[in-house]
């Protein structure tokens, strides 16, 4: 988003310019007047500050967390480990977005729960909810508390920090408007509350401001973002000028464009199909007209329809189109459907890119093989793996290695000693049986690595980043290995490296060992261990424990811009919204799925509960669940045809993945229009 910028900055702007969110700024504040403000937002002054990632965030959560555990908090909540801390986290980070005391977080959902079938997720009984919530709100006065004793900041407490503490005072506000005299707020309805507080008391006192917002955006409302809290920022501007198809006209006169493509006027349609107090649905003439910039490819099954869509992709690229004006869109992209159309258009020799940011590192097979073998390289972690887990890591560091033969060859090396060590036997100690089905050629490559690692176990002192950084460069990149030759898998390693490197560096900052646990201000002092938050063990076993409970690393900032103008695109709409990317044809995958209108179940948080618009106390029935579903679906198609200019192609599956017939509110809105097209 910031490229553009960049850009233009770089050939016409002679002087600094500096591009930053809301959270860049406040850190770069907090960074610059932390000794003025520590003592009063409750840090240690004579400290700096330590800035958390998003692993070392949930990694601190967890070390605060599994004692309630342990005392029998969360219980009867059926949650992977990794989905719990996160959500944990995102109710502190609402509270600073929203602007509400991180003590009200339980109060705010306990308010709106009713309890009841539809509002039950993940194993949870309604009856057990509300002790939850007082867990909920129990381990975000721990982690806080344990923040502000060892100076961690977070994601919520930079902004708490910033808005609360640094933005009243005035040694920092005459910086600010001393440096900055001119303002572009970019995108302000994907922006927060608190965003746009800061903005409204900032702006009369810029010399010019410009501030940009897109009708119908709001996609990261699950993030905390607020396009009714942006709207207040049109008051606060002297001119208001209304942007479409590229021509500007004064809102004030009520001229709009005229030039705006007829596919855009499909998303409205859809809307007020799904909306019906948006307004009445046109003409059957004008959705005619409307239907003929529709295509539609219908089978029985769910592989049918991916087979059928992969078909007309191959077609459209044979009649002309570009494998770059072309998306393929789904509400999610598991890791099953990612699977199916790489696999798909790899047979159809049609050249796509992946755009997937939100994936965990941990689920990428060459990180997958890269903490297999850190686990390998390091007995005294005592870290155990799974035959199957050292298979795969097998199968994708030595090339030409089948799955099959690499479970072989798994099974006959991988031992553990008494003490529970692991340790890889050399090919040589294989039965040779086993060594005649793996083939000689395969078990030489095998033991270079097995030896490689034997040789390092004596130098398991130095750090994972270290690790991984030389078995990368001195055998797995390597001919014959897996990772030579492979530029994606090379930059997943990279950015694995990169990701122990920032945990090891915050947790060695924060240098927290043997200060004692932590204690709770109202319930004691935590049963924490009594080494300390680190529990004595080394940096990287902590990294690798945390990523094998499944915790998301840190987006990186080429996961976004590397690759995306290659080929045809494979992504969840969300992501293809937020990226504000075009592309002429789009291909909507399974729109009878309710997956482009149900919200990810969340027991332990709650977006639209804990934002600005909600009423405190006002509980949250099934009609809400449903009125914001087709919001948000509203905003979703809106958006999408939006960003098309030819053709939108609706993929629809008789039974979907799991078998079942599906009516999603989608398909009932292109049926209730076509519906209308026929009268």
């Amino acid at each position: 988003m910031a490229e553009p910028y960049h850009e233009v900055a770089s050939e016409h702007v002679g002087g600094r310019i500096d591009i930053l969110t809301i959270s860049g700024l406040a850190r770069r504040m907090i960074q610059r007047f932390w000794p003025l403000v520590a003592e009063d937002a409750g840090f240690d002054e004579s400290q700096p500050p330590t800035f958390l990632t998003l692993e070392t965030a949930q990694y601190f959560m967890s070390r605060v967390t599994d004692p309630l555990r342990e005392e029998g908090a969360f219980a009867g909540l059926s949650i992977a480990e990794s989905r719990l801390y996160s959500q944990l986290i995102d109710n502190i980070n609402k509270a600073a977005l929203v602007g509400f005391p991180p003590s009200e977080i339980s109060g705010r959902l306990e308010g709106a729960w009713i309890g009841g079938e539809g509002q039950e997720s993940e194993g949870q009984e309604s009856e057990g909810r509300e002790s939850v919530f007082a867990d909920a709100q129990r381990a975000a006065d721990r982690y806080l508390q344990m923040c502000r004793e060892n100076n961690l900041l977070g994601f919520g407490l930079q902004l708490q920090v910033f808005r609360k503490h640094l933005w009243p005072n005035d040694t920092c506000r005459n910086y600010l408007r001393g440096t900055y005299r001119h303002l572009i707020a970019d995108n302000v309805e994907e922006g927060v509350p608190t965003a746009h507080d800061i903005l409204l008391e900032w702006i009369p006192n810029m010399d010019s401001a410009l501030v940009i917002c897109d009708e119908g955006g709001g996609y990261r409302k699950f993030l905390g973002a607020d396009p009714d809290s942006a709207e207040r920022l049109k008051g606060c501007c002297g001119h208001h000028i209304r942007v479409e198809d590229g021509e500007a006209e004064g809102e004030e006169n009520g001229s709009a464009s005229n030039g705006q493509a007829k596919i855009s006027g499909l998303g409205k349609q859809v809307s007020r199909a799904l909306q019906p107090h948006k307004g009445n649905l046109g003409s059957p003439e004008e959705i005619r007209e409307l239907r003929e910039q529709v295509g539609v490819i219908q089978e029985e099954t769910y592989p049918e329809m991916l087979e059928a869509v992969g078909r007309r992709v191959k077609s459209l690229i044979e009649g002309g189109s570009e494998p770059e004006d072309i998306a393929v869109l789904a509400p999610f992209l598991s890791d099953t459907l990612r699977r199916e159309l790489s696999n798909l258009l790899t047979r159809l020799e049609v050249p796509f890119s992946l755009r997937r940011p939100s994936r965990p590192l941990s689920k990428e097979p060459a990180v997958k093989a890269l903490l297999a073998l850190s686990a390998t390289a390091h007995p005294a972690w005592r870290v155990q793996l799974g035959t199957q887990d050292l298979a795969q890591a097998l199968a994708f560091s030595i090339g030409d290695m089948d799955p099959i033969r690499a479970h072989l060859l798994a099974r006959a090396v991988y031992e553990t000693d008494e003490e529970g060590r692991p340790r890889l036997r050399p090919f040589s100690a294989v039965a040779s049986g086993t060594q005649g089905r793996v083939t000689y050629r395969l078990g030489e490559q095998y033991n270079q690595i097995q030896q490689w690692t034997e040789g390092y176990v004596g130098e398991d002192d130095q750090p994972l980043d270290h690790f991984l950084n030389r078995i990368f460069g001195e055998v797995l990149s390597q001919e014959g290995f897996g990772f030579h030759d492979d530029l994606g898998a090379a930059a997943r390693a990279d950015r694995l490296i990169e990701s122990a490197r920032k945990f090891r560096k915050v947790i060695e900052k924060a240098d927290l060992e043997g200060q004692g646990p932590t204690q709770d201000p109202t319930h004691g002092p935590a049963q924490g261990p009594s080494q300390g938050l680190r529990q004595g063990s080394p940096t990287g076993r902590l990294y690798l424990q945390t990523v094998r409970k499944g915790v998301a690393a840190a987006q990186y900032v080429q996961d976004w811009s590397e690759g995306t103008d290659e080929g045809v695109l494979l992504t969840p709409a969300h992501t293809f919204l937020v990226q504000n990317r075009r592309a002429p044809h789009q291909f909507w995958l399974d729109i009878g799925s309710t997956g482009w209108h149900s919200r990810i179940k969340q027991p332990l948080t709650h977006p639209h509960v804990l934002s600005r618009s909600w009423e405190e106390g006002k509980e949250w029935t099934d009609a809400d669940e449903t009125a914001a579903g087709l919001d948000m679906l509203s905003r979703i198609t809106d958006g999408l045809t939006r960003r098309c200019s030819g053709q939108v192609h609706l993929a629809i599956s008789g039974r979907g993945r799991n078998g079942q017939r599906e009516q999603g509110y989608l398909l009932k809105a292109f049926q209730q229009l076509f519906g209308r097209a026929r009268q």
